[in-house]
């Protein structure tokens, strides 16, 4: 589609909804000023920016309080949807205990590197290698005065201590040989859907949830349509956003598959490509 008719479309544009990371974020985890700028730029023609995220809200609400986000902010790939002013949930969707159960033994079973989000604490195996991700969060959140996140590793067996719903899990560091059979095993439980943020990880939602799910319950929910927002994503789980918006904006850093489905490649995620399209499309 040609520049013009991209603007027109950036120009009907109320609702932005971008990835965190590798999209929104630079890749030390850290938010641009360029990108600040242009957000709030955004915001002062009436649109309303908010985020969408494979993280927990307790991972990302630094980000939220920066961005100064006045409505919803999605996490967990659309499991949990929070006010971003005041922290109260306004939907959950859990994996079902049994199945976060049995997942859970399986990864044990097999000493993958797993790990269980709830909205208070994140539970790791003791092998974790993804924790370290954690970790930089609450370096990033305790620098800027924002309250860290709680990290916990499972005691015996895999699910002990889980008292709260399992909004997501992970399962990270696949290896090559086990992808079918673990593929297959997923693929076995109704009560839930996975996708994969990140090379070599698996993200584990309930049924039925994913970031379009969480981007249309948002749009409804200000009374916008589809053709009204703009979704940048850069990995394979911000392909459900795509069928949610109009105006699809790919990182220039982005997976082969979202570029070929976005209407416009932007520059990279270090290249502050956020404010280059908002700056060439919508401002």
């Amino acid at each position: 589609m040609e520049q013009t008719e991209l603007r027109k479309l950036g120009q009907k544009v109320r609702m932005i909804v971008s990835d965190l990371d590798q999209t929104l974020l630079n890749s030390d985890a850290t938010l641009s000023p360029e990108n600040l700028t242009a957000i709030r730029a955004a915001e002062a023609k009436g649109i309303f920016v908010t985020v969408c995220s494979g993280r927990i809200f307790s991972m990302m609400e630094a980000y939220a309080r920066t961005l100064d986000i006045q409505g919803p902010v999605i996490t967990t790939n659309g499991a949990a949807i929070v006010d971003g002013k005041t922290g109260k949930l306004l939907s959950s969707h859990p994996i079902p205990k049994d199945a976060a159960v049995k997942i859970l033994d399986y990864a044990r079973e097999r000493d993958y590197d797993y790990s269980a989000l709830t909205a208070l604490v994140s539970y790791f195996s003791c092998n974790s290698l993804r924790i370290k991700r954690f970790e930089r969060y609450n370096e990033i959140a305790g620098a800027g005065g924002f309250e860290e996140m709680r990290l916990e590793y499972f005691d015996g067996r895999s699910y002990t201590g889980i008292d709260s719903d399992v909004l997501k899990m992970l399962i990270y560091q696949i290896p090559e040989e086990d992808f079918a059979s673990l593929a297959a095993f997923l693929d076995s439980i109704p009560e839930i859907s996975y996708t994969s943020s990140d090379e070599g990880l698996l993200d584990i939602m309930a049924a039925g949830t994913n970031k379009g799910t969480a981007v249309a319950e948002v749009r409804r929910s200000l009374g916008l349509e589809k053709d009204q927002v703009c979704v940048f994503g850069d990995y394979i789980n911000d392909l459900a956003m795509f069928d949610e918006a109009r105006l699809t904006v790919a990182m220039g850093n982005a997976h082969d598959e979202l570029k070929s489905k976005a209407l416009f490649v932007t520059d990279t995620n270090d290249r502050a490509g956020v404010a280059r399209a908002l700056e060439a499309l919508i401002l």
